[in-house]
Formats: C-alpha cells, sequence, structure tokens
C-alpha cells in the first residue's frame, strides 16, 4: 500500500515539477532581452530595411542608366536640358506660361 501512496505523490510532484518548468520556459521566452516578441520586431525590422535596401538599389542602377544614356545620347541629353533647365538653342525663344493663381 505504501507503494501507491509514493506513486501517487511522485505523480502529483512530477507534474507540478512539470508545470513549474513549462512556466520557466514561458517566463524566458516571454522576459528579458532575447524574447519572443523582441525577436519578431527585429526580425520584422530587418525585412523592412531589406526591401528599403533593395529599392534604393532599383533607384541606383536607373540613375545609372541615365548618366549613361546622358553621356552617349545627344538627343536625349538636349531633351533633358529642355524639359528640366528650360534651356534652347540660340536661335530659339522661350516661352514660359504662367497660370494666375485666385
Amino acid at each position: 500500500m505504501m507503494a501507491s501512496g509514493k506513486k501517487i505523490r511522485f505523480r502529483k510532484m512530477g507534474r507540478w515539477g512539470l508545470a513549474v518548468l513549462i512556466a520557466a520556459l514561458l517566463y524566458s521566452l516571454f522576459s528579458g532581452k532575447a524574447n519572443v516578441v523582441r525577436m519578431y520586431r527585429s526580425l520584422s525590422d530587418i525585412r523592412k530595411k531589406e526591401a528599403a535596401v533593395k529599392a534604393r538599389h532599383g533607384e541606383i542602377d536607373s540613375l545609372k542608366a541615365q548618366n549613361a544614356k546622358l553621356k552617349s545620347d545627344t538627343a536625349y541629353m538636349e531633351k533633358i536640358a529642355r524639359e528640366k533647365l528650360g534651356m534652347a538653342r540660340k536661335d530659339e525663344k522661350v516661352y514660359k506660361f504662367i497660370e494666375e493663381t485666385k
């Protein structure tokens, strides 16, 4: 009879021990410097920054292509000079239309 009493007590202690172990594990996962929530946020921030870097690389590639085109294509260079800088040839007149603001 004593053996069954010890088994029951051991089972209860085993359950409590398991509960304490799980509680300690959960506490360590969700508290402190290396908790799960903080790691998830860091991973999310890293992904956002990687996407921003990828977008910047795309912009850089586009600007490099535009720069190469400006160096080699005189028609493109003239188009940009006219549209963005408002330049004209010596024999041309430039008219600027100003909209009235009310």
